[in-house]
């Protein structure tokens, strides 16, 4: 891929050749190596998952921040209800929808 052979070999030391590790990596997939040692071999692959596209990825930027709600008289947050006042609530809510069910009870019946 692009006039790049698919693996870059190296060993680890040139002083004691004999005793040397051979370190292959690939170069379609960053983050692929083989290694040797005699006969014993090995494979680990620590990357994206990405195949090598000559290019290098970066993602679009986000978009910029939007602005704070604005603020208007009908959109404004108020403070909780004390305990009594939600009871209170509570009840007048119990109250209206007991008289709508005893307005549908009697409409039923006539």
């Amino acid at each position: 891929m692009f006039n790049t052979p698919p693996w870059s070999c190296k060993l680890s030391s040139l002083l004691t050749s004999q005793h040397a590790i051979a370190v292959l990596r690939s170069n379609l997939w960053p983050g692929a190596f083989a290694y040797a040692c005699g006969k014993k071999f090995e494979n680990i692959y620590v990357g994206w998952g990405l195949k090598y596209v000559g290019e290098v990825y970066s993602p679009p930027v986000p978009p910029l921040p939007l602005k704070e709600y604005p603020s208007e008289s009908g959109i404004t947050e108020t403070l909780d209800p004390s305990p009594e006042e939600e009871q209170a609530l509570k009840e007048d809510l119990e109250d209206q929808q007991a008289a709508l069910e005893e307005t549908e009870e009697s409409e039923d019946e006539d």
